[in-house]
């Protein structure tokens, strides 16, 4: 099993060139297709408040995009060349106001999407939903690569050591699997029972014994191990994990729990989207 269609959404001009270190390496690795793309949102309309009550246009947002569209082309064409991958171009003149919409319709045609973590500090360029609204609606994991911390693919593989956060759900579940393209690249995955006296049945003795054996069946080199939060977020304590180890792929489940009851009580995935400091792939 491999990834054989990448998609690497470009549109953070600034961070052009750390978003292809990481879809290069992995479309290179697993011999895929790579797709750079590339939206320019539509005009905003805004009603008037006037007697006349005429609609005006916003072409401010749009035309950030347009400014710095010729400059990342040139380095993923460049990128393209200098790597002797294969490569696709798309830029997308979007009917929406947003990113998000396009980018969704066009990642469900790929095996991986790659975007650049939002940062909510930011000028605004990227809309702060850009990262959550392609994990619950595309379909398809989505790899995120950090604006800060440390990432630097290897001739060797993707990453060295990878962390999987498990817990019993679905979408936990889901994530495993759908990482096991990049799994395979990286020399030892870390399987890791957040909590398990909360799902005692389905942990069993050994909590992530089962699935270690399932990832071990495809070659991969697997370790399990439970570990408790200690009152901490879920999200948070992974992450020190992480760092304990010496990770550099961290894969985890997005949205367990109603995203309502994330927002409210302070959820694994928003600390996680928000404090990053390793690559992160998300499935829902």
């Amino acid at each position: 099993m491999s990834y054989k269609t990448v998609m690497a959404l470009l549109n953070d001009a600034d961070r052009t060139e750390q978003l292809l270190d990481a879809a290069s390496s992995i479309a290179l690795q697993c011999d895929a297709h790579l797709i750079g793309l590339y939206v320019l949102p539509a005009m905003q309309v805004y009603a008037d408040v006037g007697m006349m009550a005429t609609p005006i246009l916003f072409e401010g947002y749009r035309d950030l995009f347009k400014a710095k569209l010729d400059a990342v082309h040139q380095r993923f064409d460049d990128r393209v060349r200098r790597d002797g991958l294969k490569g696709e171009w798309r830029t997308i003149d979007s009917t929406y106001p947003n990113i998000a919409e396009s980018a969704i319709a066009h990642g469900r045609q790929a095996d991986l999407i790659v975007i650049s973590q939002v940062d909510g500090d930011s000028d605004g360029n990227i809309e702060s939903d850009l990262a959550e609204r392609l994990v619950m609606e595309s379909g398809r994991p989505v790899l995120m690569i950090p604006r800060k911390g440390r990432f630097a693919p290897t001739g060797e593989g993707f990453a060295e050591k990878a962390l999987v956060g498990i817990n019993g759900t679905r979408e936990s579940a889901r994530a495993m699997f759908d990482a096991l393209p990049l799994l395979s690249l990286v020399k030892e995955t870390r399987v890791i029972w957040v909590d398990p006296y909360k799902q005692q049945s389905e942990a069993g003795d050994v909590p992530g014994a089962e699935e270690a054996a399932a990832l071990s069946r495809h070659g991969l080199n697997v370790v399990a191990e439970p570990m408790m939060t200690n009152g901490r977020n879920a999200g948070e304590a992974l992450l020190l994990r992480a760092n304990d180890l010496g990770a550099d792929l961290v894969v985890m489940g997005a949205y367990a729990h109603s995203r309502m009851r994330e927002f409210v009580f302070g959820g694994a995935t928003s600390h996680v989207l928000e404090h990053m400091s390793v690559p992160v792939l998300m499935s829902h």
